[in-house]
């Protein structure tokens, strides 16, 4: 029974094709004069950092392009994008691409208004005071960061991922554009795609899930299970990016208010030592992980094998639950990323190590349905073998 609870988005999102030629009237709207467009060089060489200069020059606000977004991005990479909007004096941050270029936008903004070294905000809710005003205009359809609270960095000196979550992060205006999906290369369709159904299962089996993210993150795993296959298959499949959209939007939102567990808890050592996308680290330990806490929740793991469309009637609870699971990792195979840590080359003696560092991430284990010790996380990670 859930006594309470709060919901939280962005104070707008705007949704559906060519919805970005929004984005110069939406910024002069929150009082943009000069704008800062934060981006990678992927983005660039796709094309589609004009569709957002376009019409910010037809509103004559003058901008700027910080388009050296790395991957996975470091904290050093976070500093340079800072140091850009120290020097710019911006009004308004705007965020283009993945999850990265989102989250280098959200926490430049932040830094623009904060006092303070980046390791101060890493946390939850340590970041006093809203940044700038941000769009966040997402060219992927999976990460979600667009409308959550939350940023992701690299620490390279610990090879850890290290999270923003803060509601003072969380973006003014999200734009979701279908269509600024459909240069997405295959590897990032499916790496991202994987990332917006695992939000949307761990979500909706939370501690934190409430009435409203179990149906959000429901209709989230129904829309990807359908619809990342045709995506991945055929690029310009038009209506499988629209649903895949739709699908990661729904999936973020519903991230954004009852949170991730064990699977990103787990996800986060792997990361930060392979330099795996975030997609790809969230696969590999997925089985077993969903496996280990499926005994928590087996109603909601049987409602998730029937979102993903399968025929559960003369099964048992645990036998449906099980196909699920099963059909989750399928699928993963099917768009061709690896799923399991051997098929990235991780090394087995690491174990302890990477238990000892996801244990620490308290915030995600507690929002866990089942307990684990530091030895079943352990046990987890010897299985993904």
């Amino acid at each position: 029974m859930v006594k309470h609870f709060r919901f939280r988005t962005p104070n707008t999102v705007i949704f559906g094709m060519n919805t970005v030629d929004q984005v110069g009237a939406e910024a002069r709207e929150l009082g943009a004069d000069r704008a800062m467009v934060v981006t990678d060089q992927g983005v660039v060489k796709a094309g589609l950092v004009e569709k957002v200069l376009s019409p910010l020059k037809e509103e004559k606000i003058g901008v700027e392009v910080f388009d050296g977004v790395e991957p996975e991005p470091p904290i050093g990479n976070l500093l340079d994008s800072v140091k850009m909007a120290e020097k710019g004096k911006f009004d308004v941050i705007i965020g283009l691409g993945g999850g990265s270029c989102m989250d280098v936008a959200k926490l430049t903004s932040a830094m623009m208004t904060n006092e303070g070294e980046i390791h101060e905000f890493f946390g939850v809710d340590k970041v006093p005071h809203k940044g700038l005003p941000t769009i966040l205009v997402t060219t992927t359809s999976g990460t979600g960061s667009e409308v959550t609270r939350m940023a992701v960095f690299t620490d390279t000196d610990e090879n850890l991922k290290k999270v923003v979550s803060a509601q003072n992060i969380l973006g003014d205006l999200a734009i979701v554009d279908p269509l600024m999906a459909v240069t997405m290369p295959q590897r990032v369709t499916a790496s991202t795609g994987m990332d917006a159904l695992i939000h949307a299962i761990e979500s909706y089996v939370a501690v934190n899930s409430n009435p409203l993210t179990d149906v959000i993150a429901l209709e989230a795993i129904r829309l990807v299970a359908v619809n990342l296959g045709p995506a991945f298959a055929h690029g310009e499949d038009l209506n499988a990016r629209f649903n895949m959209a739709l699908g990661s939007l729904l999936a973020g939102i519903s991230l954004n208010n009852a949170g991730a567990g064990a699977v990103h808890a787990l996800a986060y050592p792997i990361g930060g030592a392979y330099h795996v996308s975030h997609g790809v680290g969230l696969v590999v330990v997925l089985r077993e992980t969903l496996k280990a806490i499926s005994m928590a929740h087996l109603p909601k793991f049987v409602n998730i094998a029937q979102a993903l469309g399968e025929p559960i009637q003369t099964l048992s609870m645990r036998e449906a639950a099980e196909k699920g699971i099963e059909t989750v990792i399928a699928l993963a195979k099917d768009v061709g990323l690896p799923c399991s840590l051997k098929e990235i080359d991780a090394d087995k003696s690491k174990v302890h190590e990477w238990a000892e560092a996801a244990y620490k991430e308290k915030r995600l284990l507690g929002n866990t349905p089942r307990d684990l010790t530091l030895e079943d996380i352990a046990g987890i990670f010897e299985r993904s073998f």
